[in-house]
C-alpha cells in the first residue's frame, strides 16, 4: 500500500480500487491466519463504493447523481480478482 500511495492521492474511502485493496491488505495484515475474512473485507469494501462520494479517480469528475447505486468500476474489478483468488485458494464460492 505504501508503494501504491506514492503514485495516487486516493486513500480509503475514496470510491476507487484503493478501497477494496486496502481493506483486504489491512485485514490480512492484522490476522494472516484468517484469509477468508480478508477476502470478505475487500469484497465488502468494493460493494460499499456504491454509497461513497468520489474523492479521487475518474469518478471524481462525474456527476454524483449518476453514480448512486453503482459500484466504482476499479473497485468492482478488484472485487472480481479477489473472488477468483479466494475461490481458487479456498476451493469454494462464499
Amino acid at each position: 500500500m505504501n508503494t501504491l500511495f506514492t503514485y495516487t492521492r486516493a486513500r480509503p474511502p475514496s470510491r476507487t480500487l484503493v478501497d477494496p485493496l486496502a481493506a483486504f491488505i489491512m485485514t490480512f495484515a492484522y490476522d494472516k491466519a484468517d484469509l477468508s475474512t480478508a477476502f470478505t473485507a475487500g469484497i465488502e469494501a468494493a460493494d460499499a463504493t456504491m454509497s461513497l462520494d468520489a474523492t479521487a479517480g475518474r469518478a471524481a469528475y462525474v456527476d454524483r447523481a449518476q453514480l448512486v447505486g453503482v459500484p466504482d468500476a476499479g473497485a468492482a474489478g478488484v472485487s472480481e480478482i479477489l473472488k477468483g483468488i479466494r475461490d481458487t485458494l479456498l476451493g469454494s464460492s462464499l
